[in-house]
């Protein structure tokens, strides 16, 4: 492929990345003030508990869903200015991914706020996927290529509709035991 459809392909997409960037950062304002007015909940919270998991990754998503925008949006004549940053996200994610299986597996069922099921449907499998798609799709960049670069739509549309699902869940989750303490 010639770098100057390169170019052209990564420039075709700047309008999805102005909304998507914009749509998240909408999305964390809205969950900054959601978790001010219930923050003595949420810091009671063991560092462990799937509260404050929840409650970071639902953070780390939508500012990764910012990322990606802001990745794609900063003018770039080259694969590696694009393919780089998407390879290093998508890896440092990953790993952190993997800590939180990790977590997940050692935590037989204690002190649980989430039925595991909604943990690995929600975030875990949604989380994984992603961000290994998303090494995918540098690597091909890196090459020069934009055959996956239409993926980006099913990671950041998947990791949107999980964030703010997983943000629904808690919510109601802080509901319901700020009424059990208020009884």
């Amino acid at each position: 492929m010639h770098m100057i459809s390169f170019i052209e392909s990564v420039n075709s997409w700047r309008d999805f990345y102005m909304l998507t960037g914009s749509a998240s950062a909408t999305l964390v304002g809205l969950i900054f003030v959601a978790v001010t007015l219930h923050i003595d909940v949420i810091a009671e919270a063991k560092k462990s508990s799937d509260i404050r998991m929840l409650a970071e990754e639902i953070f780390i998503n939508f500012l990764m869903i910012l990322s990606f925008a802001f990745i794609f949006v900063v003018p770039s004549d080259s694969p590696s200015g694009l393919g780089y940053p998407l390879l290093i996200l998508g890896a440092l994610q990953l790993a952190h991914t993997s800590v939180l299986w990790l977590r997940f597996l050692r935590n037989k069922g204690e002190n649980r706020a989430f039925a595991p099921s909604m943990i690995l449907r929600g975030l875990l499998i949604p989380n994984t996927i992603c961000y290994m798609t998303i090494i995918a799709i540098g690597a091909d960049v890196l090459q020069g290529k934009t055959r996956y670069l239409g993926w980006m739509v099913m990671v950041i549309v998947w990791l949107t509709i999980a964030a703010v699902e997983n943000t629904w869940h808690l919510m109601m989750r802080v509901a319901e035991l700020k009424q059990k303490r208020q009884n």
